[in-house]
């Protein structure tokens, strides 16, 4: 029998396991809670359990739990003292939360859950070595993945705004909307950047108006759209204005403003934690990949070279193909969703943006959706098969520290890893 790639790189992870978990050592099973959490001590060479502990969520119970599990190995004479946690000078492994729910069914068949139940699995999940590789983030990893979390929220603030706007239209001024139907939430946004209100625009002579918008929203707002708006603001009939609702409008105005004075500040900052982490050298490498939603791919999968394979990536973003194949039967399904969301939303919008720029991905794009393809893929789905390839090709190039290259991205040259 031959030995693939794959079965080599399997027996090297479970050998990197077992040196973070001897068969000797005392596994501390914590499941993790905001107040307190409770603490399953279990012997990772026979499971046998040997004491259990509720602590405090804080420090203080973290120090506690240290301490007693170091008196249980001197007590039991086992190896060193190792946490266990679902989401922790003592090593630590992280076991995944869905891994926890199906060994519930595994263990007795049943659903049931409570705190202890699951601190013993965890632990049992950690000496059977399936907990991740992935450690709690640090530094400039940690700060910005809190950029992105904070720039996200930033991003449904405004949105939040251009749904009142829309709110506002709907009840100041219902014609306008019938008479523009595809009004988009870019002409929403940019009509509040102005700061005008319904009554101001239809006043405004048709030159002043598209040029007001293109000044505020220069490369999104469409001349077409703007004529197509004035327009019609002149031609439907304008309801009675009242105060309190042209103050709400440019209340949504100085939100809107406020929110994308607050993205591009961490936008730069993220940027200045990408040249920190010392993956500055990828900015500007692939034409369309703007340098905020690079910095929030890094964020969302941390550092590249911590994965020992590019399709760790696409699992990560829960957006490999699923399949379901038996004997002569083959069957690919959908995407499994089984990682994290928001990255996955960023990878897809950035292969949106590539198409539209990078050759290349114009290229696989085209073969992708070709009508005459015998498995010809939904432009979304060709859009997911990209960002997969997007993924793949960001992690090649953090590895082999080469550039990007078209013959890379196509899969010609597989890259080396870089030289430490």
């Amino acid at each position: 029998m031959q030995v693939t790639r794959g079965m080599r790189r399997r027996s090297e992870k479970m050998a990197r396991r077992r040196d973070r978990l001897p068969a000797d050592a005392l596994i501390a099973g914590v499941d993790l809670a905001k107040k307190e959490s409770v603490v399953v001590f279990v012997r990772a060479s026979d499971r046998a359990r040997v004491g259990r502990l509720r602590v405090s969520s804080d420090r203080a119970g973290t120090e506690r739990l240290v301490a007693r599990g170091r008196e249980l190995v001197a007590e039991q004479g086992s190896g060193p003292l190792v946490i266990a946690a679902d989401g922790a000078g003592v090593g630590y492994v992280l076991v995944q939360g869905f891994v926890v729910a199906r060994a519930r069914e595994l263990d007795d068949l049943t659903r049931d859950k409570t705190d202890a139940r699951d601190a013993a699995l965890i632990a049992d999940l950690a000496a059977e070595l399936r907990f991740t590789e992935t450690r709690l983030p640090e530094g400039a990893w940690a700060e910005l993945d809190l950029l992105v979390a904070a720039r996200d929220a930033r991003r449904i603030e405004r949105a939040a705004s251009l749904q009142e706007v829309r709110a506002l239209l709907e009840l100041a001024w219902p014609g306008l909307l019938s008479a523009c139907p595809a009004l988009a939430g870019t002409h929403l946004q940019a009509l509040l950047r102005t700061g005008i209100t319904p009554q101001a625009m239809a006043a405004l002579s048709p030159r002043r108006f598209t040029a007001l918008l293109r000044r505020h929203h220069p490369r999104r707002f469409l001349r077409w759209m703007a004529g197509r708006l004035h327009a019609a603001a002149r031609d439907v009939a304008a309801l009675p204005e009242t105060p309190a609702a042209a103050l709400r409008w440019r209340l949504a105005a100085e939100r809107v403003a406020l929110a994308d004075i607050a993205i591009a500040e961490l936008d730069a900052r993220m940027i200045e934690l990408i040249e920190a982490s010392g993956y500055g050298w990828l900015r500007g490498q692939i034409r369309g990949l703007g340098d905020a939603t690079l910095a929030a791919l890094l964020a969302l999968t941390g550092d590249p070279t911590r994965y020992d394979d590019a399709r760790c990536l696409v699992k990560l973003a829960g957006s490999n193909p699923t399949e379901r194949s038996s004997g002569e039967r083959e069957a690919a399904g959908g995407i499994h969703r089984r990682g994290r969301p928001v990255l996955r939303y960023v990878a897809y919008h950035a292969a949106v943006t590539l198409v539209r720029h990078e050759p290349e991905f114009q290229r696989r794009y085209a073969e992708l959706t070709d009508p005459e393809r015998t498995n010809r893929l939904e432009p979304k789905q060709a859009y997911v098969a990209l960002a997969n390839k997007l993924l793949r090709t960001l992690w090649s190039m953090a590895v082999s520290g080469r550039g990007y290259e078209p013959a890379i991205a196509r899969g010609e040259v597989r890259p080396l890893p870089r030289a430490a």
